[in-house]
């Protein structure tokens, strides 16, 4: 019987698992998975909801373990995976200090991202106790749990995705006072211009969100002053929590002190196999072709093909699967009664703005106080590269369908 064996029980391990279970059976194929949190994966997107008090811990399990089992799915936890012999295929890992070692045939390294915390103090330093990271489940109980003792203020270090998420969750649990610090000059700026951004932003204050945005904060000065000090002079209030949602940074760890080719994360092919040829990786801790994209599509895609190419290794009987080539981004906001898609390239950088292969197209039709539209069109061929739409709640489940079914076609007549 053959073993592959899955480290890390996020999207792209879990959707490994699945596919490979659908195509081989358990006397054929032994799946272990080494998770380092739960036996039951949960929804990251929804962290956000256990800081609000409206979701509790079962609520956003997505896996039970009743599902691994029901799959012949054999899954470790909590159990951290430090070492990968090569040669000899073994993973070393560790559960309470106690080491055990896991042979495999084929490995797929899900190891996922992790918070981006510069400066964070060291647990025993007294300035951590207002500082909180956002990414896993263990994260968003610590925070409930403070923002349920300290009411008047938090402030959020970022204004993207789940920075926006984490702040309005924080209003809405019962903080006075939310502030979202975000370095860029608008709100989103990978997925929104100015525009919808602009857009956003007001409705986010009329929320009761205080956004600033282009501000500078010197996180490294966490470690010797108290961190409502370092925030006093951006947000003049004192800030009694703060959140680190600067983004994150894939673990590719294990992997480099094994010898496997590394970039910003585990680079991979269009098999998902690494440098080693029975080693794979997939999500947020993989880069195809210099990119890593830490998004829940890219996870989903980049797990299938990688259960898929590492059956196909250890059985070379199996049909061959198409490569994988490179996962479109696309994205859905949901703000309280505001919603935002953006897909594909819909946002150029100013050096793409310049090139003339893209031409940017604003449907009037479209264009009210509720709803924007922006297209990106290809001039080479005149089809869709990207686009974004911002209105009220209700429009990305409608927008998302029509521009993928769009996108890479001619521009519909009815959106000119």
């Amino acid at each position: 019987m053959k073993k592959i064996l899955i480290v890390g029980a996020g999207t792209a391990g879990i959707t490994a698992a699945a596919e490979l279970r659908t195509l081989h059976p358990e006397n054929e194929l032994e799946i272990t998975i080494l998770s380092n949190e739960l036996k039951n994966d949960y929804s990251r997107i929804r962290l956000p909801e256990i800081v609000e008090g409206i979701s509790q811990r079962d609520d956003i399990i997505i896996h039970t373990e009743q599902w691994f089992e029901s799959k012949k799915i054999k899954i470790e936890a909590p159990v951290e995976a430090t070492k990968i012999d090569r040669e000899n295929k073994v993973v070393t890992a560790v559960k309470s200090g106690v080491e055990s070692r896991h042979p495999y045939d084929a490995l797929i390294l899900a190891t996922g991202a992790s918070s981006f915390t510069p400066g964070m103090p060291s647990p025993d330093n007294p300035n951590s106790d207002s500082l909180f990271a956002l990414r896993t489940l263990g994260d968003s109980e610590k925070l409930r749990k403070r923002i349920l003792k300290y009411t008047d203020s938090a402030a959020v270090m970022g204004g993207g995705l789940l920075g926006l998420e984490a702040a309005r969750a924080l209003k809405k649990s019962g903080v006075k006072r939310v502030h979202v610090l975000e370095t860029a000059p608008r709100l989103l700026p990978r997925q929104m211009d100015s525009k919808a951004s602009g857009m956003l932003e007001k409705y986010l204050e009329s929320e009761g969100l205080i956004i600033h945005t282009g501000v500078n904060i010197d996180t490294n000065a966490f470690s010797t002053t108290s961190p409502s000090d370092v925030l006093e002079p951006l947000c003049n209030d004192s800030v009694q929590t703060i959140v680190y949602s600067m983004g994150v940074r894939s673990n590719k760890k294990i992997a480099e002190e094994a010898g496997i080719k590394c970039g910003k994360a585990i680079i991979i092919d269009g098999t998902t196999a690494t440098s080693d040829p029975f080693i794979f990786a997939a999500g947020d801790c993989a880069e195809f072709e210099g990119i890593s994209w830490c998004i829940v599509p890219a996870a989903i895609e980049q797990g299938k093909k990688a259960g898929q190419f590492a059956a196909k290794q250890l059985f070379p009987g199996d049909n061959s699967p198409e490569p994988y080539s490179q996962t479109i981004p696309r994205t859905t906001l949901k703000v309280g009664k505001k919603e935002a898609v953006s897909a594909g390239k819909a946002i150029l950088s100013p050096e793409e703005e310049n090139s003339g292969k893209w031409r940017i197209y604003y449907p009037e039709k479209y264009s009210t106080d509720d709803l924007y539209l922006r297209l990106v069109i290809n001039t080479s061929d005149d089809t869709i590269a990207g686009a974004l739409v911002y209105g009220n709640e209700g429009i990305s489940r409608t927008w998302l369908s029509l521009l993928q079914k769009s996108q890479g076609k001619p521009c519909p007549q009815e959106w000119l």
